[in-house]
């Protein structure tokens, strides 16, 4: 056991500590009217209105950079890290480029125009709202009126740009609300284009990976409810993985805190505000054919913050905006900061590809592995939970689940890092490796106990390491790269080979440091 293990098992030992080496998974029953399923939470403009706008001509700018490329996208996303789902261009349109006259309705008038991308399974674009005055306001929706998205004011303004919610389709359709009149200065900075999105099924069709509606354990169901979908904004592309709602010790406070794989977040301008979340994209019945559920019905959550990242132990914590109750209910998972044991059995519940929800089930391997994901060892795990599935195999989108140990009541014990290709027919070579949730604990443990400490947590930056993340010099940096760099396909090129390259620099100075090379 390594020092900061032997601290961190001294602190639970010391007379009045306040921490806890564990919690229990915490379950609520399905809602029957939780106001975020409800119409007006799905539709915060009358679904008339709604209607009546969409079914009403309006300019649609149609952005033809990936048309016929889905294919040749998504086969250049499989050497991209974290499972890719989307690529971006740059727009940079005004307002007045997009909409043509508004329509009065009282005392409101309402512009309307469509962004689409050809080809594209859906689309999620980046807007400046900045300069909204006082009741002006964007919503977004898809081209068949479904769900919408708003009111967006000059209170979400980013200074990074707001990315707005994915809506399915080739055609997302925006609404402005005005007041006066007046055209609100709307800014329409970039598109990102969907070449893959929610399948119903693997296009390869494997019969192993296991709907999650065959689980058979009540304990487990429940668990399962936990597990949402990613879409995190890298750049200006769009990536996907799962992650899981977690449990604090003591009195559950159904506080939204969701844990995953940091690896889904590195690369350029990753901000909360990127990261759109889904729920409950499952079948309902025990059928590998099942239908699956339409994309724009699922509940849905936002990010409000990063709470703690590790790249070495590949953990990322997030605080969301909420975690609706949905039709199936919801679990927040419980954990343990004790390494689970060889041999204990686990199951994982996951997205892979993006289809609906799919578990497995295996046995810990080693609960203390280290990990290089290339030849020249420039990534590396230190600490990793490996795993073999005897039945069930995770994919791309699978990235970030939870490993749910069901030799200690299915508390959560690691996050998806990496792993073999996975194949149905020799469940012997389809081995995983989980980010340890015992090493991330002491990064993340102020926000699970009440009264405990975080030790603080280092990313794959390597100029926060240097200068420190909220120096002075470090927000010069990145209002550099942000203001600057990211204004020309030349600085973002340059931005996108740093973040490349950075976390390959910490762990050389992390090693530097351990071996007193140089000063911490």
């Amino acid at each position: 056991m390594n020092t900061a293990r032997w601290m961190l098992a001294a602190a639970f030992l010391l007379p009045g500590a306040a921490f806890a080496e564990h919690a229990d998974y915490v379950y609520l029953p399905p809602a029957k009217a939780g106001a975020d399923l409800s119409d007006a939470g799905r539709t915060p403009l009358p679904r008339t209105v709604v209607q009546d706008l969409v079914a009403a001509a309006r300019p649609v700018r149609t952005v033809t950079a990936f048309e016929g490329k889905n294919a040749a996208l998504k086969a250049a996303a499989a050497e991209k890290g974290a499972f890719r789902v989307a690529e971006g261009v740059a727009l940079g349109l005004d307002a007045h480029e997009l909409f043509g006259a508004g329509r009065r309705d009282g005392e409101t008038t309402r512009f309307v125009a469509g962004i689409a991308s050809a080809g594209a399974l859906a689309v999620r674009l980046r807007v400046d709202v900045g300069g909204f005055g006082p009741g002006q306001a964007l919503y977004v929706t898809g081209a068949a009126g479904g769900r919408v998205h708003g009111p967006f004011t000059a209170a979400d303004a980013d200074v990074h740009g707001l990315w707005l919610p994915t809506v399915s389709g080739a055609e997302a359709v925006l609404v402005l609300e005005s007041p006066d009149g007046a055209l609100p200065p709307l800014h329409v900075e970039a598109v990102s284009h969907f070449f893959t999105f929610f399948t119903e099924k693997a296009e390869k069709a494997d019969p192993c990976p296991l709907p999650a509606d065959c689980e058979t354990d009540p304990a487990a169901w429940q668990v399962s409810t936990g597990e949402g979908i990613l879409i995190i904004a890298v750049g200006l592309a769009q990536a996907q993985c799962s992650g899981t709602l977690l449990n604090r010790a003591g009195t559950p406070d159904f506080k939204p805190l969701f844990i995953t794989a940091h690896h889904c977040f590195e690369g350029a301008f990753v901000r909360p505000a990127g990261v759109d979340v889904f729920w409950d994209y499952r079948t309902g019945v025990c059928d590998p054919g099942g239908a699956a559920p339409k994309v724009d019905e699922l509940p849905r959550s936002g990010c409000e913050a990063f709470l703690a990242e590790t790249g070495v132990h590949d953990g990322q914590l997030l605080l969301l905006d909420g975690a609706p109750v949905g039709a199936y209910g919801r679990a927040w998972a419980g954990w343990d900061s004790a390494d689970p044991a060889p041999g204990d059995a686990v199951k994982g519940f996951h997205y892979p590809a993006g289809t609906p929800l799919k578990t497995c089930r295996g046995v810990v391997l080693d609960p203390d592995h280290d990990e290089c994901t290339d030849l020249l060892c420039t990534t590396r795990y230190e600490g990793q939970i490996r795993v073999n599935w005897l039945e069930g195999i995770t994919e791309g989108g699978s990235s970030g689940s939870a490993l749910l140990n069901q030799s200690n009541q299915y508390r959560l014990a690691g996050m998806l890092s990496n792993g073999t290709v996975h194949s149905c027919g020799r469940p012997e070579r389809n081995f995983d490796n989980y980010g340890s949730f015992p090493r991330f604990f002491p990064y993340i443990a102020c926000h699970l106990v009440d009264g405990a400490e975080c030790q603080p947590s280092g990313g794959g930056c390597f100029l926060s390491r240097i200068f420190g993340a909220s120096g002075t010099t470090a927000s010069r940096l990145r209002a550099f790269r942000d203001q600057v760099l990211a204004s020309s396909p030349g600085g973002r090129k340059a931005v996108d080979a740093y973040y490349a390259v950075s976390p390959g620099l910490v762990r050389v100075l992390d090693a530097l440091e351990s071996a007193g090379a140089v000063a911490p």
